[in-house]
C-alpha cells in the first residue's frame, strides 16, 4: 500500500479525501487504484468506503462523510485482495487504524499488526504508544502505521526496515484542536509529496492555507497569449485567466493541457507560487470548456 492518512477535526473525511487527491494529482506511482475511507461518526461507529479501481475519486462517499470529524484512509494499486477494510480496520468506540507498506501483515503472535494496534488502543493504550509497541516489536516486517482513536489522538511510525527505504515520505500538522498525519512509499517526488498531501489536508481541516495549495479549474476561463505563462486566481483558488506563452498554441477544439507546469501563479497583482502540476482539459476559441473528469479539475501550486 502506497498511501495512509488520517486526521482528526472539522471535516476530517474532507481532509483525508483531499490528501489523497493531492497524490494522484501530483505523484507518480501505484496511485489511483484502491482506496478505502473510514470514518468514526459523532457515536463512534465506523463507516468503510471503498473501490478496486480509480482511486479516492470513484469513491461514493455520502456528502455528510466529508464533514465527519474523524477519518483516515489508504490508497496504493488497483486489484487488491479482498475484503479490502483488511487493509483500514476500525472498531466502535475505539479508533481506526491505516498505514502504508503492508500494515495487515501478521505479527509473531499471528494477528495483523494494524489489528493488533487496534486491541491495543482497545485496552486502554494511546495511538502513539500502541503504534510504538507493535512497530518496535517487529522491526523488519515491512509495514507502517497510522492510528487514530476515537478521541482524536493520532500515532503514526514505521518499523526500521521501512524507515531504511530512500522513497517513503512522512508529514504531519497538528494546532492542538486538529491534526493530520500522512505516510506514502513508491510515489515521486517523494519528498515534497507528503508535505503537499498533508497541506490540502491541513486547509480542508482548518481553512489556513500552507505552502501547497489547489487551484480549481471552470469551464469559461479565458486562455490569453502572453510573453509568459501565468495563471490568474482569486483569494478561494479559483482560477481567473490563463496566460499561454506558446506561439503554437492552436484555437480549434482540442483536449490538452490548459496549464503548463512551472507557471506562476498570481493574485491581485502579485506572484503568490509556481504550478506543480498540470491538468488535461477541453479547449476551443481561447478558453476552457470543459474539465474531462471534474472531480479532478485541480491544479497544484507551492508557494
Amino acid at each position: 500500500m502506497t498511501i495512509g492518512v488520517a486526521a482528526a477535526g472539522p471535516n476530517a473525511g474532507a481532509a483525508v479525501h483531499a490528501a489523497a487527491l493531492a497524490a494522484e494529482l501530483m505523484g507518480h506511482g501505484a496511485i489511483g487504484g484502491f482506496a478505502v475511507l473510514a470514518i468514526l461518526d459523532d457515536a463512534g461507529r465506523v463507516h468503510h468506503a471503498s473501490c478496486q479501481r480509480g482511486g479516492v475519486s470513484a469513491l461514493d462517499l455520502p456528502a455528510h462523510w466529508l464533514q465527519a470529524r474523524r477519518a483516515a484512509l489508504i490508497e496504493s494499486g488497483p486489484d487488491r485482495p479482498e475484503p479490502l477494510v483488511q487493509f483500514l480496520p476500525g472498531a466502535d468506540g475505539v479508533g481506526l487504524v491505516t498505514g502504508h507498506r503492508l500494515p495487515n501483515r501478521p505479527g509473531a503472535d499471528g494477528v495483523p499488526l494494524n489489528v493488533a494496534t487496534l486491541r491495543l488502543m482497545a485496552g486502554g493504550a494511546k495511538p502513539g504508544d500502541a503504534v510504538a509497541r507493535v512497530l518496535g516489536a517487529h522491526p523488519e516486517i515491512d509495514a507502517g502505521l497510522i492510528a487514530l482513536s476515537v478521541t482524536g489522538e493520532l500515532g503514526w511510525g514505521n518499523t526500521q526496515r521501512v524507515s531504511r527505504r530512500p522513497d517513503h515520505g512522512m508529514a504531519r500538522h497538528d494546532n492542538g484542536d486538529c491534526r493530520v498525519a500522512v505516510l506514502h512509499n513508491s510515489i515521486h517526488p517523494c519528498a515534497p509529496l507528503a508535505h503537499a498531501m498533508a497541506d490540502l489536508a491541513w486547509y480542508a481541516l482548518t481553512g489556513t492555507t500552507a505552502s501547497y495549495r489547489a487551484l480549481r479549474l471552470y469551464a469559461g476561463t479565458p486562455i490569453i497569449r502572453a510573453t509568459q505563462d501565468r495563471v490568474h486566481v482569486d483569494a478561494r483558488g479559483g482560477i481567473l485567466s490563463i496566460e499561454q506563452a506558446d506561439p503554437s498554441l492552436p484555437h480549434g477544439a482540442r483536449r490538452a493541457n490548459a496549464v503548463y507546469l512551472g507557471s506562476e501563479v498570481w493574485q491581485d497583482g502579485g506572484r503568490i507560487g509556481h504550478t506543480v502540476s498540470e491538468l488535461i482539459a477541453d479547449l476551443a476559441d481561447g478558453q476552457v470548456t470543459g474539465v474531462p473528469d471534474p472531480a479532478r479539475s485541480l491544479i497544484l501550486m507551492k508557494e
